[in-house]
Parts: C-alpha cells; sequence; structure tokens
C-alpha cells in the first residue's frame, strides 16, 4: 500500500511539476513566427537555485522558449545552469533572467 501511494505522489509530482508559478509573461510569447533575426547570437551559461527535478528543468525551458530570438536552451538541475543561444536584436539576457525568476527559480550569476 505505502508503495502504491508513493508512486501516486511521485506521479502527481513529475505531472504538475514542483508548484512553481508558471503565468505567461506578458507580451514575451511567441506569437509573431515571421521574425527576422536581427542581431548577433550570443551564448550564455546562467547558474541558478532552487532546481530540484526534471520537471524543473521543464518549466525553465519552457519560460525560457517563449521568448522572442531564442535558438536554444538547456536545464540542468544537477549542476543548476541553464545555457541559452538566443538572438540579441530580439532579446537580451535581462529578459532571459526575468523568465526565469517569474518561473520561480533564483538567478545567480551569468557567465558569457
Amino acid at each position: 500500500m505505502n508503495n502504491r501511494v508513493l508512486v501516486i505522489a511521485l506521479l502527481v509530482f513529475v505531472l504538475f511539476g514542483c508548484g512553481k508559478n508558471d503565468k505567461e509573461t506578458a507580451g514575451n510569447n511567441k506569437e509573431n513566427q515571421n521574425v527576422q533575426v536581427t542581431g548577433k547570437e550570443v551564448s550564455v551559461e546562467i547558474h541558478t537555485s532552487g532546481m530540484t527535478c526534471t520537471g524543473c528543468e521543464a518549466t525553465i525551458k519552457t519560460k525560457v522558449k517563449k521568448l522572442n530570438g531564442i535558438k536554444e536552451v538547456t536545464a540542468d538541475f544537477q549542476t543548476n545552469t541553464v545555457k541559452t543561444t538566443f538572438d540579441d536584436g530580439q532579446t537580451n539576457i535581462d529578459a532571459i533572467k526575468k523568465a526565469i525568476t517569474s518561473a520561480g527559480y533564483t538567478v545567480e550569476s551569468v557567465k558569457q
């Protein structure tokens, strides 16, 4: 019986994430897919705190991907890092940091 409760709790945790807030940030979604690349491609590594599972990784990736100009994003809860490549003519590091913090995580540092 205890194993069944544990499995159900784990499924709920994975399906619904860690309870972090995933409200869409106004004005930052990719509604216009015809936007041209206007700046240079920049890659950054952002050190965070608060990620505890793959659900946290997915939450951060979803929030960051909503920003215009994001080419690639990965998140790793084991190292608490988010790596992203973006067009600096369409978004910037501050917008990416805001997306991460609005999802309920803390940005510790940014490395370019």
